[in-house]
């Protein structure tokens, strides 16, 4: 797809988020919400593995590093795109509400305040997007301290994210692994859309593709099941029912389509070195990663709201198309500059040494 095309998806997907937007605000602004979450799991990932990459050396840095760099160029534009959740929080997060709040213990009451929740997002964003920036320009251990710092930060603001704009549309639930889940969620996002770049145009794939994405796998897997064993062990009504919410309503399929096609149908196909080293089947892989990453998202948000099948598909599919639209001709605009200074500073590195 060039750039033309994906930018005449996403000016779509606009128009039909728009309309939405008019006809059914609350259900558009949730759903863009669920898309939202799940498209900057891309950049957001793609920036944590990059550090990760930078400070760890092998022969995965050559491999990954550039394509990582290209998805974590895309931070800008998510933030711009997360603009319409901040406008429309009101409609969003039943936290916004004053009855709904005044139970609240102190800290909880100050946390999720609708100006201290715009602060913390717009924190979020300058930093992820201060490091995206300085990774660009620095060299050498420069470079290597910004990752090493920013490594730090990143683990901090990508579970308080998942925290902020995911647990909380449901106030009384919390979970302590809900921040590692959307980690591991980002980690798998950034990790597949690296994967597809760096395999494109390829016939074989190096086996170590497969090893580091087997890794972010089990990572999330792990993290999935721990969550539902301490839920379910514990039999806390107000922590079981996100699990009913999601098990025992029409959001079952989705539940289950994501233990089999985002765990179990990978990892089995991963055990065949044929598919290790096919960059099609990798390609193939990643591609229904990311897919189930979208889902992945909308799992977490819209079960507990209450909004009906339709029109809540059709206005996520239209800002599904409408970000990741946007997403594409971005990234093919601005994507390559940001691989090739991040390529540059790689060949710098070697030469100093």
């Amino acid at each position: 797809m060039n750039a033309r095309a994906a930018l005449l998806v996403g000016l779509l997907g606009l128009a039909g988020a728009a309309a939405g937007l008019l006809l059914a605000p609350r259900a558009a602004l949730i759903a863009w919400l669920a898309a939202i979450l799940g498209w900057s799991a891309v950049p957001i990932g793609c920036l944590g593995l990059l550090m990760m990459v930078l400070l760890i050396p092998g022969r995965w840095r050559p491999l990954l590093a550039p394509p990582l760099a290209a998805g974590a160029a895309l931070l800008p534009l998510a933030a711009l795109l997360f603009v319409p959740v901040l406008a429309g929080l009101w409609q969003i997060y039943p936290w916004t509400d004053p009855d709904v709040a005044v139970g609240f213990p102190a800290f909880k009451a100050l946390w999720l305040s609708p100006a201290f929740f715009i602060l913390r997002a717009i924190l979020y964003f300058a930093v992820l997007i201060g490091l995206q920036r300085a990774l660009l320009a620095a060299r050498g251990e420069a470079r290597s301290a910004v990752a090493a710092a920013g490594v730090i930060a990143y683990g901090l603001i990508g579970s308080l994210l998942g925290v902020d704009w995911a647990e909380s549309i449901q106030p009384a639930f919390h979970s302590s692994i809900y921040g590692l889940l959307f980690l591991t969620s980002q980690w798998l996002a950034g990790g597949s859309f690296a994967l597809l770049l760096a395999l494109r145009g390829k016939e074989e794939a190096p086996p170590l593709l497969a090893g580091v994405f087997v890794t972010g796998l089990l990572m999330w897997g792990y993290m999935q099941a721990m969550q539902y064993i301490v839920i379910w062990s514990g039999d806390i009504p107000r922590e079981a029912i996100w699990y009913v919410q999601r098990s025992e309503t029409s959001w079952v399929f989705a539940t289950w389509g994501l233990v089999a096609l985002q765990f179990v149908l990978p990892f089995l196909a991963l055990l065949s070195p044929a598919v290790r080293t096919s960059a099609a089947a990798m390609r193939g892989i990643a591609l229904l990663t990311l897919a189930m990453q979208l889902l992945e998202a909308a799992w977490f948000v819209l079960p507990p709201t209450g909004l009906p099948f339709f029109p809540t598909a059709l206005l996520l599919l239209a800002a599904w198309c409408a970000i990741g639209g946007l997403g594409g001709a971005f990234l093919l605009r601005f994507g390559a500059q940001a691989a090739e200074r991040i390529e540059a500073g790689l060949n710098f590195s070697e030469r100093s040494v």
